[in-house]
């Protein structure tokens, strides 16, 4: 029987230290909490605190971590290291043997049952766990954090230093900014980068760099309490203006051990998994037996996940499996620098900024591709294959992705011009007329772009998706048919032609800007150490190699298919058009842009004078449903409709029927 405190903080309860040659050394718990509701008859226990952990350099599994062969090492020859972790642990009358890892995004995680104790996961019995993969983020209440060390920072050895770029951009005017973003630390500048530092300034992509004179502006080294990376601050003459791109390159030092990070998931997963590699460490936790392990992870969690697998970190040091399921969600075609020299987890590529980080690389796709630049054949489950640790993938994506982040490149050749073939243990899943981000169903005024953001409501979907993962490798059952447009059918199109856009893509509209672009990574040169070493030498400017990046198709009021996305029931019985991009506000500067991860929404006319006044060719809304009521039970059938296919729980359903409820004023 397990024991629940109803709410318990040791200041430091330091589990005792089993003898063992294994990756987890000790942990350490700082915090106990029982989650209960009097509405269910079971509950969960939150554990927070901090896993050490040790790596052997010498280990053919660890020489995937680069820098690794610079790293300190104990007195055993191990490295030493540690994560900040949050384990969920369900009550004994409903734990049902299925661990759900969740890469958490910056620091930040929540886990369906600390939404609700009333949320459709929640009484189905998963363990939950997030640990710390990021050093670079600043210390803050709550925050999983990876605690690595400083390659390079052994007595005798000679310091690591390298160039590093940070490009940086503003939203609304300031006079400094942190190099890194807020709340993210830099790396170190040496007295020569300090000196030497260059800055460069434009407004878009393609302009011209415009030096700005070292005697403009200032560098400020912050060091930070509880971390080896310090804030860096720049200041400059005249300040900074939004919108515009300000690139700083200079001389840094102490890269950190980033991919260590990486390793922290494989080894804390193995051990519960398991029951070795230091699980005795794990016996305060009162872990029920686990069988099945899923990853799951939004955005950069995402895109970590893949690079997960692509560097081999699914097969532990055991030479088994780490995860039977992992779920890109919202990830594009990246990867991400969380396992190279000066790494920068958090930079994600845009078309606007940031782009030519080394994040959107060749692989993309899980099968096998061949990169018409290079000539190298690869794929993401290469590696996988090769150790028999191959796990089934769902990669999930909004429509908003293949605007913003090359989302086609998954699923075709690097050329666009063919669609890739799925390896039999995938499924891609596209969910139509979305953003980036979930939202809740309710449109609200314009912020930082040009648009009103996309309400639509996604998470339910991926939720759905998530348990399907878990019945698919626990149990053999199959998930939901992939849905997804492709080239051969039409429903993947270019988003422009040689005349503007295409209208196969966008019907333009009156009065309503649209792109002059969509995203397209680029194949670029990071110098000679860059393939196999994870070192870049180079930062290139530009590039005209790029791989062609596909969008879906609309229909004639601008909205995706349900035939080839997975479309939520706002898009599928519209109100509006749910633009899956946005451009930048003029206030934010950069206007041609795409806004940064955005999508858009544009009421439809509600009835045939209003689209007559306004040349809007779309539908008109009293063409499409006779009265509110016929509204709600299209609604409802479409909703129905997800559910039977398996692409949403039952359990969803009032949620989206609460925000089709909240319509009513619009048939007023």
């Amino acid at each position: 029987m397990k024991l629940y405190r109803t709410f318990f903080i040791a200041a430091s309860l330091l589990l005792a230290s089993v003898p063992s040659l294994a990756e987890i050394e000790r942990v350490e718990i700082s915090n106990r909490e029982s989650l209960s509701d009097a509405g269910v008859n079971f509950s969960y226990e939150s554990i927070t605190g901090i896993v050490y952990f040790s790596l052997d350099p010498n280990d053919e599994a660890n020489t995937a971590i680069t820098d690794i062969e610079y790293a300190p090492v104990n007195d055993e020859g191990l490295v030493e290291y540690s994560a900040d972790f949050r384990v969920l642990v369900p009550s004994d009358s409903i734990a049902n043997g299925g661990l759900l890892y969740n890469v958490n995004n910056r620091g930040g995680s929540v886990f369906p049952p600390e939404q609700s104790l009333q949320h459709p996961l929640s009484a189905m019995g998963f363990t939950y766990l997030a640990t710390g993969w990021i050093n670079e983020l600043s210390p803050r209440a709550e925050r999983l954090r990876l605690h690595a060390p400083i390659v390079g920072s052994v007595p005798g050895q000679q310091a690591i230093t390298g160039q590093v770029r940070y490009e940086v951009s503003v939203g609304a005017a300031a006079d400094t900014v942190n190099i890194a973003g807020g709340g993210h630390l830099a790396y170190e500048p040496t007295a020569a980068g300090l000196r030497d530092a260059s800055l460069t300034q434009r407004l878009y992509q393609n302009d011209p760099r415009i030096p700005v004179e070292r005697s403009q502006f200032q560098l400020e080294v912050i060091p930070e309490s509880d971390s080896n990376q310090p804030v860096v601050n720049l200041t400059m003459t005249g300040g900074f203006q939004p919108g515009r791109l300000y690139e700083l390159i200079y001389e840094a030092q102490n890269p950190v051990l980033a991919g260590a990070g990486m390793a922290a998931i494989r080894d804390m997963v193995s051990s519960m998994r398991h029951g070795d590699g230091g699980a005795a460490h794990l016996a305060a936790l009162n872990l029920p037996e686990i069988d099945n392990t899923v990853a799951w992870g939004n955005s950069q969690s995402g895109r970590l996940l893949r690079q997960f697998v692509y560097d081999g970190f699914n097969e532990d040091l055991y030479g088994r499996k780490v995860f039977d399921g992992v779920i890109p969600v919202i990830a594009g075609s990246g990867y991400g620098m969380f396992n190279n020299r000066f790494a920068m987890p958090t930079r994600t590529n845009g078309q606007h900024s940031n782009h030519l980080y080394p994040n959107d690389l060749f692989p993309f796709t899980y099968g096998e591709s061949t990169d018409p630049y290079s000539g190298r054949t690869d794929s993401i489950l290469g590696k996988a294959r090769a150790s028999n640790t191959v796990p089934k993938i769902m990669h999930i994506q909004t429509s908003n992705e293949y605007w913003v982040r090359g989302g086609s490149l998954p699923h075709t050749n690097p050329q666009g011009t063919e669609d890739a073939v799925l390896p039999e243990e995938v499924r891609f899943y596209s969910i139509g007329g979305s953003q980036h981000g979930s939202g809740d169903g309710v449109p609200q005024a314009p912020t930082s772009g040009q648009l009103p953001r996309n309400p639509n409501m996604w998470s339910p979907i991926a939720d759905s998706l998530l348990v399907a993962m878990y019945d698919w490798v626990a149990n053999g059952e199959d998930p939901p048919a992939s849905r997804y447009p492709q080239i051969a059918d039409g429903s993947l199109v270019p988003s422009h032609t040689d005349r503007g856009i295409n209208n196969a893509a966008w019907n333009p509209l009156q009065g309503i800007n649209h792109p002059d672009a969509n995203y397209t990574p680029s194949f670029a040169n990071y110098g000679d150490r860059w393939l196999e070493e994870r070192i870049i030498d180079r930062h290139p400017q530009t590039s005209d190699m790029h791989y062609n990046a596909l969008v879906p198709a609309v229909n004639a009021d601008n909205n995706d298919s349900a035939t080839s996305t997975v479309l939520p029931p706002l898009t599928q019985v519209p109100l509006a058009t749910f633009v899956p991009w946005n451009l930048r506000a003029p206030s934010t500067g950069a206007e041609k842009s795409l806004a940064r991860l955005s999508g858009g929404y544009i009421p439809l006319p509600a009835n045939s004078t209003a689209s007559a006044q306004a040349r809007d060719p779309r539908s008109a809304i009293s063409s499409l449903y006779s009265s509110f009521d016929d509204y709600l039970n299209q609604y409802e059938t479409a909703t129905d409709t997800l559910i039977s296919e398996g692409y949403l729980l039952e359990g969803f359903k009032q949620i989206y029927m609460d925000i089709a409820q909240g319509n009513s004023a619009v048939f007023e």
